[in-house]
This record gives C-alpha cells, sequence and structure tokens, in this order.
C-alpha cells in the first residue's frame, strides 16, 4: 500500500519530531506543527536533512492531509481540540490517531463526526529507531481504518502491534511496567542492585529477546518446562499495587533521572547522558541493520 501522500504532526517534542522523521525518510510530504517557534527549532536537530515543513498553526498543518498524528501533552480537552479541528480540515478521508500511552481512546473521540477514522499509533522512544508501533482500535474505530494503518507501518519499515481492546498502558508498556515492578522488587529485598538488573536485561533478557520473543523462547525451552517453572515461580513474584519504596526513597532524595542529574543508577557526571543516549541509538541501529540485513538476504 502506498504510504499517505501528506502528514500532519502536531506536536513537536522528542516523539514528535522522530515520527515527522520517520515519514520524512518515507518520502512523505509532512508538516510539524509546535505551539511556539523555538520547539521547531529545538527539533530541527532530530530531523536531520530531511524536509519538513515546520509550522505554528495547527490549522495550517492539518489543512487537507491524508494522515494526522496528535501527540501533544496528554490530556484529554487539548487534544479533543486537535482531533476536531483536524476532521474540520484535513482532507475528507484522513485518519486521525493519537500518540497518547494513557488516555482511553474513547473519551479522544467523543464530538467526532467519523470515529471510525480515529485509533491510537502508539509509537516507542525514540521512533526514528525504534521499529514497534502499537496500532490500537477503540470502540468505534473500523477494522479498515486498522488495516490500513498496519499496512503504513509496515510500508513505513516498521512493526505494527494490533492492540484488539483498549487496555490502559497497551502492550508495550504493560510487558514494560510488569518487568520494572519485579525488578525494583528484588532491588527493595537487597536480592541485587539497580546495576545488576540492567546487566541481566542488557546482557541477557533484552539481547535474546531482540532476536526472539518470549512465546519463542518457552518453545524453545518446552511448554512442559516451562509450565512446571510457572507453577513454582508465579507465586513468588511480586504483585505490589504501589510504586516501589526504592523508587520512593529516591525522589525523597530530590532525584529525577538525568533531568537533574540524579536517578536510580546514582549522579550522573557531565557527558554521561550523552553517553547512554548515545550507546541506546548505536544498539538499536545496529538492531534494526542486523535484521534488516536478515530480511533482505532471506
Amino acid at each position: 500500500m502506498e504510504l499517505p501522500r501528506e502528514v500532519a504532526v502536531i506536536g513537536a517534542g522528542t516523539m514528535g519530531a522522530g515520527i515527522a522523521r520517520v515519514f520524512a525518510e518515507a518520502g512523505c510530504s509532512v508538516r510539524l506543527c509546535a505551539r511556539r517557534a523555538a520547539s521547531l527549532e529545538a527539533a530541527r536537530s532530530r530531523l536531520g536533512r530531511h524536509s519538513v515543513e515546520l509550522t505554528t498553526s495547527a490549522e495550517d498543518a492539518l489543512t487537507g492531509v491524508i494522515l494526522v498524528v496528535e501527540t501533544i501533552e496528554e490530556a484529554v480537552e487539548p487534544k479533543r481540540a486537535v482531533l476536531a479541528l483536524a476532521e474540520d480540515v484535513a482532507a475528507p478521508e484522513a485518519i486521525l490517531t493519537t500518540n497518547t500511552s494513557s488516555l482511553p481512546l474513547d473519551s479522544l473521540a467523543e464530538g467526532l463526526e467519523h470515529p471510525e477514522r480515529f485509533a491510537g499509533l502508539h509509537w516507542i522512544s525514540p521512533p526514528e529507531l525504534v521499529d514497534v508501533v502499537e496500532v490500537v482500535g477503540g470502540t468505534r474505530t473500523a477494522s479498515e481504518t486498522i488495516d490500513t494503518l498496519c499496512a503504513w507501518a509496515d510500508a513505513l519499515g516498521k512493526a505494527p502491534v494490533v492492540v484488539q481492546r483498549d487496555v490502559r498502558g497497551f502492550v508495550i508498556n504493560r510487558l514494560q511496567y510488569a518487568l520494572l515492578r519485579e525488578a525494583y522488587a528484588l532491588v527493595d529485598a537487597g536480592v541485587c542492585s539497580p546495576a545488576d538488573v540492567d546487566r541481566a536485561v542488557t546482557h541477557g533478557l533484552g539481547a535474546r529477546w531482540a532476536a526472539i520473543g518470549p512465546f519463542e523462547s518457552m518453545d524453545l525451552a518446552g511448554l512442559d518446562v516451562h509450565a512446571a517453572v510457572a507453577a513454582n515461580l508465579y507465586p513468588e513474584l511480586a504483585s505490589g499495587r504501589e510504586p516501589s519504596a526504592t523508587l520512593g526513597q529516591a525522589l525523597a532524595t530530590g532525584a529525577l533521572g538525568v533531568k537533574n542529574g540524579r536517578g536510580l543508577r546514582g549522579d550522573y557526571e557531565a557527558g554521561a547522558v550523552a553517553e547512554l543516549v548515545e550507546r541506546r541509538d548505536r544498539v538499536l541501529a545496529g538492531i534494526a541493520a542486523l535484521r534488516e540485513g536478515k530480511e533482505t538476504a532471506g
């Protein structure tokens, strides 16, 4: 399927700039909108050499486009306003999407005349390097809309994950936070340190799951073995309903992560954040290149 010829991305933060780049790299005509010119200037470095029209006018960005990607603040009313404007000025057949990761789609679709052409299109940071995109349907989203978004994601070289029911956190965040809950529980209980957890994932689970997923891993291990281990281990896994004590203690000291130079892994000295981001991006790019090479060879 051909990609949409004109795309509007509303919101020029880290996610918006990355999403705009993905479509621009694929040859789409892209308009990137932010309320402030300073935000657009900050986005330029993420766009590279790709041609993207920058504007502070949402109406100009949305007029006549085939696909709308809304990625502004996580608040219902501002998102509804953008979507209502999009429905008024975008092409009549346009598909409207939101990058929300926490708000119910049906609440965002209220007031839309054509909710069947509205869906969640949830990207993972950084969108230009992470392949997976969640395609989420609301109760009134048409199956044709889901199929079209999946086809466009495929054409972009992305891996669409269809979320057939709008549950809080969708698929990616639910998986991520299930692992994080157990990771915090292990640290809280003195079993290991945050550094050990990170090493177990980056040099173990993460490396394996980059090649084959958890269900494929269990098929390789043997389902009888998997069932036996699950029966023994599930009763021992964390099931807490509140954030961990380790996180609370970090916040109590004023730690906010890299934004103020102090996080779960301790203090971040000058240059450490840039090194962390560079390592993440280099590994993600390497995995993508390796996967693309294998698929081309296949």
